[in-house]
């Protein structure tokens, strides 16, 4: 990984604790590097936070009641195929704590477990055309500059490197810290317009979009900010409807289905 390695700022050499070039410091946590110091500042960070590492009495009943009750459902594994056909260097941007293959190098702005570089995206610590795939899982949406990100990704990527990309259309606000947009298919033709193919299918369809959009909108009105209740709201919302999700896997078909999504998937080539 280190040879992948340069300064976020300027994209010169890394010395033991700064940059070479601008002497931009960064430090060490075991294995992980760190360019940046982030914490959880708003409410949803932190269930983000809880949810992802399991942590406390609210990451646990959430993790245990989505495994009972959810309100997405993804008819086709878009993610898992397209890692199936990655090979050579792959590094997923907003990871979280999650690692989807023991050899993607993950980048994240907090400092997770499994976490291999902690950074701010729009300034990637790679060098030029340096990777084979860049994967950015639910993310876009979290950044306030998404152009910048992809124009990052675009730059790391080898020549006929593929970018995958998944973001919310129709699915409601979830901060991680916060959550800044939403994407349709000509929007997302337009953020991956420097690359030279774009393909964009929907991940959630139009059922899930509607389940999540109904369940939250109970939980927000009776519950506000996420918490213990909240997931009790969302929960009760969802039982005697979370069913229609699985409609996706026949009306996902449609050509018209990205109209009224609630995710959509782009892969892109450079």
């Amino acid at each position: 990984m280190i040879d992948l390695i340069v300064c976020p700022s300027c994209k010169g050499a890394l010395a033991e604790s700064a940059c070479a070039s601008c002497g931009r410091s960064f430090t060490r946590a075991g294995a992980q590097l760190r360019f940046v110091e982030t914490d959880f500042a708003t409410p949803d960070g932190e269930f983000q936070a809880a949810t992802q590492g399991n942590h406390g009495l609210v990451g646990q009943l959430f993790n245990l009641g989505k495994s009972v009750l959810s309100s997405e459902f993804e008819p086709t594994p878009r993610l898992k195929r397209f890692l199936e056909e990655a090979d050579g260097v792959v590094v997923e941007f907003g990871s979280g704590s999650r690692r989807l293959r023991p050899d993607v190098l993950t980048v994240d702005l907090f400092p997770h477990p499994n976490v291999d570089i902690v950074a701010d995206i729009s300034e990637a610590p790679f060098r030029d055309q340096s990777v084979d795939h860049v994967i950015l899982d639910s993310v876009v949406e979290h950044v306030p500059d998404p152009a910048a990100v992809v124009a990052e990704a675009f730059r790391i990527l080898r020549p006929g490197g593929r970018l995958f990309c998944n973001c919310p259309f129709l699915i409601p606000y979830h901060g991680y810290p916060r959550h800044y947009q939403n994407f349709t298919a000509d929007g997302l033709q337009v953020l991956f317009g420097a690359f030279a193919q774009c393909t964009v299918r929907p991940t959630f369809g139009p059922m899930t979009a509607w389940v999540n959009m109904t369940s939250e909108t109970f939980a927000v009105l009776v519950a506000g900010d996420r918490g213990l209740g909240y997931m009790a709201a969302k929960g009760l919302a969802l039982l005697p409807i979370f069913w229609l999700k699985y409609l996706d896997a026949i009306f996902i078909r449609s050509r018209h289905a990205h109209r009224i999504s609630g995710m959509l998937c782009a892969v892109a080539v450079k």
